[in-house]
């Protein structure tokens, strides 16, 4: 191989990390404001993976910083908004180096278009393909209209002949607000208020029958009685029980006293108190009654506007409380009913939990008046169609293709506003109360109380805002590009062979997304306001099942399915790449056996990694990550058609894996990658030595495996981040388990890990697992996760650190986490004793050293790295021993 890029190099990583993190927060403008999609890669990174698989190697470190340079300049995602001088100078370096100017480059998993769009913004041409319906019409409104009638100008009114402004923005700003003026015309009078003011949002409970016979009230189902919670101000619900009327009134009050309890409402677990009779009606009753009658819906509050001030909480009136439960029917669509009837996916699908109360079609999860607005606009967007076709038909042969974009644009509105329409949307307390959307997380939760936006409100998450926001995301998109968008599986692409340039795609992962499911929610609202301008995409019922590529056991696939589908898929990519073109997977997945998969998937396709990156690319604080061990960072791996056919022998391999892997270590160590990441690195480079041959054999002839390779490759790198720590010849002077709880601490901090994971690091790192794993072990297991225990967790160990009845010392980890514990208590001279007896001649030394090399290891603050600050201070003025024993004589001074 003889055609390097700049992506199997180097890489500008923290750079890209800053400012691909610094984006999740960005909102006006960012392709993520014109519809959702799960998993969507920052535009940051998906750009500077893109100009690193074009960039060619440097030829010497100057030339690498422009190339670097490059890269960062271009990482603002504003900077994304013009990007011809980018192109300019990327083709400039690619004609420089023989490089094809303007690459063909694939997505063939490109669901929200982020990886494909930066390949057209680069000048390259994209083609992206993927199977979903609702995936394939946002990267139709990304990636094809946008620059497809970018040249276009709108003459509709003086402003826009004079500011030149775009045809298609106009359109779509035109069309949106004669959609709203005729929505507000049908239901505007159902959002209505006793006053002057105007609503903005809503908060109802769902309702169940107390199980008490003698009781029966009405229970509102509430989590927190808080609607605002910061620093300015409390806002919350005072409920107030009449247990005679089996009634619970409630009073808005700003402002409470403390004394109040507010953060624990009727709803603890799923087992709802009755505030009349404090009686406890379990979940699996809640269940029954839901499925049996529906659970009920009460209107709690109302938000409102008065004028230039800020938004109000107060009780609903009667009136408004009768307007808000006596919304009727929408009127159906002829040979389709106006609220969706369609199924949800199956009980027990990843990341539903609502059908077992009775939830179980997706019109369910809307309350009357959710879905008479989401019907009324799905029916008037349907309505002006043919008026958008008669208005635009100056355009010749250009109209109907641009009534279809304008019109897909409305369509992707109304499903979008349905995100911010439905009784899975909370209120964020914690955020001044505003509206948290429906697919806050990868899921569909059970909710109890709810906040119900009001669409017609400019203030709200409203159909103006929408409207607005996607003119904003169209503006930053129209620029000359050339992209194919077609509805394809990744397991049979319609392409040549030897056709692309280079493939950069973020492919699915077993059960992690579950896509098409998750995706109905859109599909069903969509179909019904633009099903007719796109009756192939839009045909079926629900989105297509049969061939996603997806570990679902909700509908018969298993982790075989997914990973044959996988493989095929990789087989296709193979077929379709140039012999010289180049393949960047992101990769968001530690465990071992997430690699071992993907590599040997790899492999089997004659694909050969050859460079991994770590990236930062979410931001701190998203839903699942809070309290979980959600991944830190994203992977770049770079891959290239295996060319090699000879077979080679692990003693030949070694000395080659071994200083490759060294060579880029120093290079990773110097960027500031720690812990998993760094792990996650090595691997890259190690594959591409072991992808020279065929086949890598034993000298007993058998084939050394991935999961052989990989422990091999934890190996080195655990040496070397082991010397980095330790700081050079002391590491040597550390025992197995100490030396295991040390990269333990760096790699993965406080973090549960797979046991299989914990399994091959202890075996690459010379220690038993189940020595590990016993009562006087470093780790704790609880079903298939691991996790440390620091000295705290081991403080009632008995025995803990002391030499064996056969004079055998115990690990100097055990030794620490006993001394520190024995200082923290104030146990001063039992100290002294014990390390008189636990240490060898020099132990101190080398204990210190372990203690100040986890102290590094740990962030600020932490409370294993106070513990041994503040052992490492005062162990130095311990009193002598008592035990006048041989040992207590040569360990007379401590420290």
């Amino acid at each position: 191989m003889t055609d390097r890029r700049l992506i199997e190099d180097s890489l500008p990583l923290a750079e890209i990390s800053e400012y691909s993190a610094k984006e999740k927060s960005i909102r006006q403008g960012h392709i993520s404001t014109l519809h959702l999609w799960w998993a969507r890669r920052p535009l940051a990174a998906a750009r500077a993976a893109t100009m690193a698989a074009l960039l060619p190697a440097p030829r010497d470190d100057e030339e690498r910083k422009k190339f670097h340079d490059l890269i960062t300049d271009s990482l603002d995602w504003e900077l994304g908004k013009e990007p011809n001088k980018q192109t300019a100078r990327l083709r400039a370096i690619l004609q420089e180096h023989g490089i094809v100017a303007s690459p063909k480059v694939l997505d063939p998993f490109s669901g929200g278009g982020a990886l494909p769009l930066e390949a057209e913004r680069l000048g390259g041409e994209a083609f992206a393909t993927d199977l979903n319906p609702v995936a394939h019409l946002i990267q139709l409104a990304t990636l094809y209209y946008p620059q497809r009638f970018a040249t276009l100008k709108s003459e509709r009114t003086t402003e826009d002949k004079l500011t030149g402004r775009s045809r298609l923005i106009s359109e779509i700003e035109r069309w949106g607000k004669v959609v709203f003026d005729r929505v507000n015309s049908d239901i505007g009078a159902h959002y209505k208020t006793d006053d002057k003011s105007e609503s903005v949002l809503y908060i109802w409970a769902r309702t169940v029958t107390c199980q008490n016979p003698a009781c029966r009230a009405e229970i509102p189902l509430i989590g927190s009685y808080y609607l605002v919670k910061d620093s300015v101000r409390v806002v919350a619900l005072l409920p107030k029980a009449s247990p005679d009327r089996k009634h619970v009134d409630f009073e808005v009050i700003e402002n409470p006293d403390a004394k109040i309890d507010l953060r624990s409402g009727t709803i603890t677990r799923a087992n709802a108190t009755c505030l009349c009779c404090g009686q406890v009606t379990s979940a699996s009753a809640i269940k029954a009654e839901g499925k049996r009658a529906g659970l009920g819906h009460r209107l709690l509050a109302v938000a409102v506007r008065e004028g230039s001030r800020g938004k109000r909480f107060r009780t609903p009136s009667i009136a408004e409380v009768e307007r808000a439960m006596s919304v009727p029917d929408p009127q159906d669509f002829g040979d389709i009913p106006a609220v969706p009837h369609e199924p949800m996916p199956p009980q027990g699908t990843l990341g539903f939990r609502i059908q077992p109360y009775g939830m179980t079609t997706w019109g369910s999860i809307y309350n009357r008046r959710q879905a008479l607005a989401l019907a009324s606009f799905a029916r008037h967007v349907r309505g002006v169609v043919g008026e958008v076709v008669e208005a635009n038909n100056d355009l010749g042969s250009d109209a109907e293709e641009f009534s279809r974009a304008v019109v897909t644009y409305l369509g992707l509105s109304v499903s979008r506003l349905a995100d911010f329409c439905s009784t899975i949307c909370v209120l964020n307390y914690n955020r001044g109360g505003a509206v948290a959307h429906t697919f806050r997380m990868q899921a569909v939760p059970m909710t109890w109380d709810y906040a119900e936006t009001n669409p017609l409100n400019p203030n709200a998450g409203s159909w103006q805002r929408i409207n607005a926001d996607m003119c904003k995301v169209v503006e930053g998109l129209q620029f000359p590009g050339t992209a194919q968008v077609q509805r394809a599986s990744a397991d049979g692409l319609p392409f040549d062979s030897k056709f692309f340039d280079a493939v950069v795609t973020d492919p699915p992962y077993y059960d992690a997304v579950p896509y098409s499911d998750l995706s109905d929610y859109f599909y069903v609202w969509l179909r019904r306001a633009i099903g007719e301008v796109h009756p192939e995409v839009l045909a079926t019922e629900v989105t297509p099942k049969r061939s996603e590529m997806v570990q679902n056991p909700a509908h018969n696939k298993s982790a075989e399915f997914f990973e044959s589908a996988m493989s095929r898929a990789f087989g296709e990519m193979h077929r379709t790449l140039k012999d010289s073109g180049i393949m960047v997977l992101v990769f968001a997945h530690k465990s071992t056996a997430a690699w071992e998969t993907l590599l040997k998937a790899l492999l089997d396709n004659n694909l050969v990694v050859t460079a991994s990156w770590p990236i930062e690319t979410e931001k701190p604080g998203r839903t699942r990550a809070i309290g979980s061990a959600a991944l830190a960072s994203s992977v770049f791996i770079v891959c290239r058609k295996r060319s090699a056919h000879e077979e080679g022998f692990i003693d030949d391999v070694e000395p080659a894996l071994g200083a490759r892997l060294h060579e880029r270590l120093d290079y990773f160590w110097s960027q500031g990658i720690r812990g998993a990441d760094f792990f996650m690195s090595a691997i890259g480079p190690a594959v591409e030595v072991f992808g020279r041959h065929k086949r890598v054999l034993k000298l007993s002839g058998d084939e050394v495996t991935i999961a052989e390779l990989l422990d091999k490759v934890r190996g080195i790198v655990a040496d070397y981040a082991l010397q980095r720590i330790v700081h050079g010849e002391a590491a040597g002077n550390v025992d197995e388990a100490s030396r295991f709880y040390v990269i333990w601490r760096w790699a993965f901090g406080g973090t549960e890990v797979e046991s299989g994971e914990a399994i091959h690091m202890a075996q690459s790192m010379g220690v038993e697992f189940n020595e590990l794993v016993a009562d006087k072990g470093v780790l704790n297991k609880k079903g298939d996760k691991v996790s440390l225990k620091g000295p705290l967790d081991r403080k009632k160990v008995k025995g803990l650190g002391e030499p064996a009845t056969t004079g055998t010392l115990a690990p100097l980890i055990d030794v620490l986490h006993r001394a520190t514990n024995l200082w923290a208590a104030g146990e001063r001279q039992d100290l002294a004793d014990f390390l008189a007896t636990a240490l060898p001649p020099g132990g101190a030394d080398r204990m210190q050293r372990l203690a100040q090399s986890i102290v590094d290891v740990l962030p600020p603050g932490d409370k294993e790295r106070g513990l041994y600050e503040n052992f490492l201070v005062g162990a130095r003025s311990l009193p002598a021993p008592t035990k006048k024993d041989e040992a207590a004589v040569k360990q007379q001074k401590l420290f």
